[in-house]
């Protein structure tokens, strides 16, 4: 939303001609409200009037109607912008810029229950901190001791800490890291971070739960909740066929996961891995032809002898340098089909940090970031093997690679990098909460 267009809409709901004199008696009233209405907004983030006025009415002998909380309050929003008026609902100044974020926070609050505290715990909320846990400060100690005192440190922190109370996922916190300079000397450093992160996190009051913290929302839903997901363990390992299946759905594994092993549908057909290494390995020739990576000659064709760690340096340039597929297209000559690939690789690639979550018969299921840095579900398909075949490693699986369509299918370029860290309870259950939240968008199973 560009900016003439939010301010239009803060004048309509906000209109200076609205605006009059306090009436008389009601001074004490209006500044009761003022309190309870920069509280509100920084528990819920945006709230209806007819939720506020049912609160402050509740909690006080002093009663309000919504119109009322309209001319008493107008006064103070075109004063002091705390907050806002947006159609029929009070909102954080932090949407004024952007009131189609106000339509977002409230899908993803709506059918959910509200935490509403007490009148001296409410009230607390004015102070602008949603943190009333310790975990936060156990971060920023741990920060502190990792990467140093230093401004860079605390703004790091602020922003992390920002963005995991009223953002929604994980998917920024690499550039965010980045952006202050913030690098981990050893794995265990970052494994201990994203767990004490989670910690605080669950912990922490948000915007999207109605001011409830995410611990409280899981003990809301697991009693009547019998679908939430769970993080199995696939194994590398030949399966009987009356074994129990290494899914951990209790049924036997002829029964359940064979089917679609025996269909494979969970990478690419034979002769499709065979067209995508072609394709991938002609583009791998040019590019070192091209940029002189390595000195060893990378042959166009399937199979390949050159060992992939060389090959690997030259993908790490071609990604640099996406351009290059245009060069390759340019000057090479290609059959339709393959320069239709090559475009979608060019102009649709993905290349980011994603959380393997779970495997299913036709596909892993991964989060990360999609093109607006919302959290995304992709299913991933294997080239020559599933994805849960190539790993057995715990979910959920850290790791890095570039996702890319190829005929109509979602697969990577061949190389993943993989993480060994492991998470705590914490950081499953918030991995659990993200993965429902982005299933509401569907999973992405095709960039094309």
């Amino acid at each position: 939303m560009n900016k003439k267009t939010a301010e239009k809409i803060f004048e309509k709901y906000n209109r200076q001609d609205d605006v009059v004199r306090c009436p008389y008696g009601r001074a004490g009233t209006r500044k009761l409200l003022n309190t309870y209405a920069k509280a509100a907004v920084q528990l819920y983030g945006a709230i209806s009037r007819e939720d506020f006025v049912k609160i402050f009415n509740d909690q006080n002998t002093e009663q309000t109607t919504s119109q009322e909380l309209y001319v008493l309050l107008l006064p103070l929003v075109l004063k002091d912008g705390w907050y806002g008026f947006y159609k029929d609902h009070l909102v954080h100044y932090w949407f004024f810029d952007d009131f189609e974020q106000v339509e977002r926070l409230l899908e993803h609050q709506a059918g959910k229950s509200r935490y509403v505290p007490e009148k001296n715990e409410f009230l607390e909320y004015e102070k602008g901190d949603l943190t009333d846990n310790d975990h936060w400060w156990d971060v920023y100690r741990f920060m502190q001791e990792t990467f140093g005192y230093s401004m860079n440190t605390t703004n790091g922190f602020y922003e992390v800490k920002d963005y995991f109370t009223y953002g929604n996922g994980i998917s920024e916190l690499g550039p965010i890291l980045d952006r202050y300079d913030l690098v981990f000397s050893r794995e265990d450093q970052f494994h201990a971070f994203i767990n004490m992160l989670m910690t605080a996190k669950n912990n922490t009051r948000t915007w999207l739960n109605k001011g409830w913290t995410p611990e409280e929302m899981q003990q809301q839903i697991r009693p009547r909740d019998n679908t939430a997901m769970e993080f199995e363990v696939v194994k590398k390992q030949k399966v009987g066929r009356n074994d129990p299946c290494p899914c951990g759905s209790g049924k036997k594994y002829k029964k359940c996961c064979a089917k679609s092993d025996n269909l494979k549908t969970a990478h690419l057909s034979r002769e499709e891995g065979i067209e995508f290494y072609k394709i991938w390995y002609g583009l791998m020739h040019f590019v070192n032809e091209r940029k002189h990576v390595i000195q060893a000659t990378i042959k166009p064709d399937f199979p390949n002898t050159t060992p992939e760690e060389q090959i690997y340096k030259v993908r790490e340039i071609l990604w640099e340098n996406p351009e290059l597929i245009d060069e390759y297209i340019a000057e090479t000559e290609l059959s339709k089909e393959r320069i239709e690939i090559l475009s979608a690789w060019r102009n649709k690639h993905i290349k980011g940090m994603f959380f393997i979550l779970e495997y299913q018969p036709d596909f892993a299921v991964a989060i990360g970031a999609n093109e607006n840095g919302e959290d995304q579900l992709y299913g991933i398909k294997g080239i020559t093997h599933s994805i849960a075949f190539a790993f057995d490693q715990k979910l959920p699986l850290q790791i890095e690679t570039v996702l890319l369509p190829f005929k109509g299918k979602l697969i990577y370029d061949s190389f993943i990098e993989t993480s060994s860290m492991g998470f705590g309870d914490g950081a499953k259950a918030a991995f659990q909460e993200m993965y429902k939240k982005a299933l509401e968008s569907g999973i992405i199973t095709d960039l094309e």
